[in-house]
């Protein structure tokens, strides 16, 4: 039990403090899992236990649906909207007739959508880091001209 709060609270807490592109990845990873999850329901005959993962992979879509910056997104946003609603109205079938082959065509989606967003990230990180040697380099300029 007290491993089960401190994962929550580490949990939390990495949620609270992640940039904003860092939950979007997060937020595909959970969807991925809850989507395989969902497809192993299926193959077990566990109709309660794929709705309750389809759902959960929904709720997620659904909030990256929502989180959409439509005014600053311009075409990127309308196009991931709409994928986004593909996936929901995916899900919802692959719930009602309990197929798989809907989620496997969302899960390839998401992994394309995580890639694109990881690249994202690393291409943060890479500019940061030269921004940050950048700064040492004229720090160190600054300190050797003074003395």
């Amino acid at each position: 039990m007290l491993n089960n709060g401190l994962v929550k609270n580490y949990n939390d807490t990495q949620i609270l403090t992640a940039k904003r592109v860092k939950l979007v990845l997060m937020m595909y990873d959970g969807a991925i899992r809850f989507a395989k999850e969902a497809v192993k329901r299926i193959h077990s005959k566990d109709i309660a236990g794929r709705g309750v993962y389809i759902r959960r992979a929904q709720d997620i879509i659904l909030e990256l649906l929502n989180s959409l910056d439509r005014d600053r997104g311009g075409e990127i946003a309308d196009n991931l909207s709409r994928l986004y609603l593909f996936m929901n109205r995916n899900l919802i079938m692959a719930n009602i007739q309990g197929e798989e082959k809907f989620i496997n065509e969302i899960i390839g989606i998401l992994l394309e959508l995580r890639d694109a967003w990881g690249s994202v990230i690393n291409n943060e990180n890479k500019s940061e880091q030269m921004m940050n040697e950048g700064n040492e380099r004229y720090i160190e300029k600054k300190l050797a001209i003074r003395c």
